[in-house]
């Protein structure tokens, strides 16, 4: 009778088992996992934010002046 599963194995395509080398849990012993690709998104996104509010911030400084400009007001 062949084996179905065995915990911390895994068949390779040749039916031979083999150690799973994969570790499944988290080798810090946090309750919540971050992973690489977490800590990279998270970091990703605070760029762009930061990006975002730069540009964000000179398009309303260059409207105010035009805006000034139309009006014949200046600084």
């Amino acid at each position: 009778m062949e084996e179905e599963a065995r915990p911390g194995y895994y068949k390779d395509e040749d039916g031979v088992w083999q150690k799973e080398r994969r570790r499944e849990e988290d080798r810090r012993r946090r309750t919540t996992p971050i992973t690489y690709h977490d800590r990279r998104t998270m970091k990703r996104r605070k760029t762009d934010h930061d990006i975002l509010e730069r540009e964000t911030k000179i398009q309303i400084e260059e409207a105010l002046e035009d805006f000034a400009e139309e009006h014949g007001e200046s600084e």
